[in-house]
Parts: structure tokens; C-alpha cells; sequence
């Protein structure tokens, strides 16, 4: 059984307020679920399991209290704006042609979704080449240490897919496969079976990138790579169809030089994504963002640092019932990466690092609620570029 509840915040919250604790909201609880803001920001409504309200309840209220305390009364930014390019659908699709789930936060693409996610691909691809970008294929697998090094554990521990396997001795592995010989699913013991994990899924392409330069020297110039691969995101209850998969696809033009050169870049790749936006005809905004901060006990003033210093732009798109969705952003990592890794710059001190990321399942589900699931309507950059 599930109550329907309605708590007062104690002030109107903003849309970005809305945002984070939206962000949040789903780790207090698996069975929370459909949370909603008044008009008026002022009450947050949601559903709970009725012998949890109560306890529920209280933690509810400190986290929007906390949120709206840390962000106090921060604006969000918004650099690009074409929202007038109106959506062609009036309302939103949840059966786009082409996309099977099968299993949770996880899509199979065939027919016109598979070819739309090919064409933001070679797109997006083409998007790092104006920087002359050096193709880099990264593997799925990264080890722990290095997302330790990126301050992933405590930053973001909820996010983390662990990859392990079973202990590689004879009697363990007889014992597991003799109770699962006739096992549709793993038993309840399966996990002490199974190794520490040294090896998690790889949360972003980036972090690879950083990985890869540890311990060298990044020359006067620059770098720039173009990485595309699968990514891994447990996101509890907010897991939602294309929107927000446990297994998508990201990929990144990262570059790594000094603060001025990487920020001359961003500033670049700001202009020429609102150039593509227009010409593709995506209703959207590029606006201040955060991370999702979660757990560490600095999570708001993290926010609230991105957000005011504008360190993170995000690619918002607008769906026809009226919500967004991030299919992008435009990340300043400040020197941080060059730290973590001890990344040298020729001309002395660490290197500092901007990624451009695109999540190209987002995109497919942005686009087909925009512009419809009928071809002869899209754009003719879409068309053309797919036939």
C-alpha cells in the first residue's frame, strides 16, 4: 500500500532547486515514487509506502531544507535559448518505434532508432574533428583505483556498477555451479562467493582519458581525443526508459591543456553546439548545471560551486509535456584531473581538462519526442545526413 503525501517546503522552490532534490529523492527510498512540485514550488507531493511514511517523511523535509539552504538563492544561467522551436508532437511517446527494454535501466535499438542513434553518432563524431580530435577507443572495464582517483566513492557511491567474478579456486566454483544448475536467477549465497571487486564499470569515457596521461607530460599545444563507449550509471528509482539507462552510451571530445586554452575550447564548443541545436531544430536550452552529489558530506557545497561558477553547462532539451532532459554537457574540470593523475603541463603545473559530452540514447528519445516518429517531418540535416 502507498500514501499519497504533501509536504511544505519552507520556501518556494525554483526550478533548479526542484532539480536537485528531484536528483536526490530517490535514494531515500526505493519505493518512493512520483514526486511532483506545486505550481508555485512551495509543496513537494510523492508517493510512499504507507509503513514507511512517517519515517520517510522527516528525512524528506531535511533534504529539501538542506538543498534549499545550500543553494540559497542561486539562478540558474542560461547562455542559449531556442525553445521557440516548438515540438511537433503534443504529447509525449512512450512507444518510440524501434526501442525494446530488457532489463532494467537497459535498451536494445533496432529500425529508425538504431539508425537516429548512427546518425547522432557520426554527428556528434564529426562535432570533435573542428578540433582535429585523435580517435580513442576505451574499454568498459576501469579499475577502481582509478575512479578512487577521480573522488567517485565519495562523490558519487550510488552511481557505481561493481564488476567481480567468483574466487578462482576449484571447490568454489563446483559449489556454485552444482546450486545453479537448475537456477533461473543466483541464489542467496552467490555473493560471498564472488572476489572483492578491484574493477567497476566505467561511469564516463573521460575518466579513461586522464587514465591514460597519468604520470606524462601534456605539450604547449594541447590535446584533444574524441572517445566514444558504453557507460554505467545505477540510478535506483530514476531509471527511466531512454532518459536515464544503466547502460548508455556517451561519447566525449576532451581536451587537456592550460585554464585558457581548455576554456577558449568550451567557449568554442558552446557556439557550435548552438549552431547545430538551431540547425537540427531541437528545442533547447544550454544552462548552469551540477553533478548529482549525493553523500559527501561537502555534496552542496560541490553544487553550489558548480552552479555559481558555471563549471558545468548542460544540454537541456525540452520534451512535450513540458519537462527536460539532459542530452549534453559542456564540463570545466579546473586542474583537478591534472592533480589526481599528476599530469604536467610543458609549461609547468597541472593540466587543466574540459570535456563536451553527448549521451546519444538521450538523444534519440529527445528527438523522436520532438520532431515525431515520421521521417518526412524531421529536419532536413536529419534526412539528409541518414539517408
Amino acid at each position: 500500500m502507498t500514501r499519497r503525501v504533501s509536504i511544505a517546503l519552507a520556501a518556494p522552490a525554483n526550478d533548479m532547486v526542484q532539480e536537485e532534490i528531484g536528483k536526490q529523492l530517490a535514494f531515500l527510498s526505493v519505493d518512493l515514487s512520483n514526486h511532483a512540485f506545486s505550481s508555485t514550488g512551495d509543496t513537494l507531493e510523492c508517493d510512499l509506502p504507507e509503513n514507511e511514511a512517517e519515517a520517510l517523511i522527516p528525512q524528506i523535509q531535511a533534504l529539501a531544507k538542506r538543498v534549499q539552504a545550500s543553494l540559497r538563492r542561486l539562478e540558474r544561467k542560461v547562455v542559449f535559448s531556442n525553445l521557440t522551436t516548438s515540438p511537433i508532437e503534443s504529447s509525449t511517446r512512450d512507444d518510440l518505434p524501434g526501442v525494446h527494454f530488457l532489463g532494467m535501466g537497459q535498451a536494445a535499438l533496432e529500425g529508425i532508432s538504431l539508425k537516429l542513434f548512427r546518425y547522432f553518432d557520426r554527428t556528434f563524431e564529426e562535432f570533435g574533428r573542428g578540433w582535429k580530435a585523435e580517435p580513442l577507443l576505451t574499454p568498459t572495464l576501469i579499475p577502481a583505483q582509478v575512479l578512487a582517483k577521480c573522488d567517485y566513492f565519495r562523490s558519487f557511491p550510488q552511481n557505481v556498477t561493481f564488476a567481480s567474478h567468483l574466487e578462482p579456486n576449484l571447490e568454489t566454483i563446483d559449489s556454485f555451479r552444482s546450486r545453479h544448475a537448475e537456477r533461473e536467477t543466483l541464489d542467496d549465497t552467490a555473493r560471498t562467493n564472488m572476489e572483492t571487486p578491484d574493477t567497476c564499470l566505467s561511469p564516463a569515457t573521460c575518466y579513461h582519458v586522464y587514465h591514460l596521461h597519468a604520470g606524462k607530460t601534456v605539450p604547449a599545444s594541447g590535446t584533444v581525443h574524441g572517445v566514444c563507449g558504453k557507460c554505467f550509471r545505477f540510478e535506483s528509482t530514476n531509471t527511466s526508459d531512454l532518459r536515464r539507462l544503466w547502460d548508455f552510451t556517451m561519447r566525449e571530445v576532451v581536451f587537456m591543456g592550460t585554464r585558457d586554452q581548455v576554456l577558449a575550447h568550451r567557449e568554442v564548443g558552446l557556439q557550435r553546439m548552438a549552431d547545430l541545436l538551431n540547425a537540427h531544430h531541437f528545442a533547447s536550452e544550454i544552462r548552469t548545471a551540477s553533478d548529482p552529489f549525493f553523500i559527501a558530506p561537502d555534496a552542496m557545497a560541490k553544487t553550489y560551486f558548480q552552479l555559481s561558477s558555471e563549471t558545468k553547462y548542460e544540454i537541456s532539451a525540452l520534451l512535450p509535456d513540458g519537462q527536460r532532459l539532459a542530452v549534453g554537457s559542456l564540463n570545466y574540470h579546473t586542474d583537478f584531473f591534472g592533480r589526481a593523475f599528476n599530469v604536467e603541463l610543458e609549461t609547468g603545473g597541472p593540466m587543466h581538462s574540459v570535456c563536451i559530452a553527448f549521451g546519444l540514447e538521450r538523444c534519440v528519445h529527445a528527438f523522436l519526442q520532438q520532431h515525431g516518429t515520421d521521417p518526412s517531418r524531421w529536419p532536413d540535416v536529419v534526412r539528409q545526413g541518414m539517408s
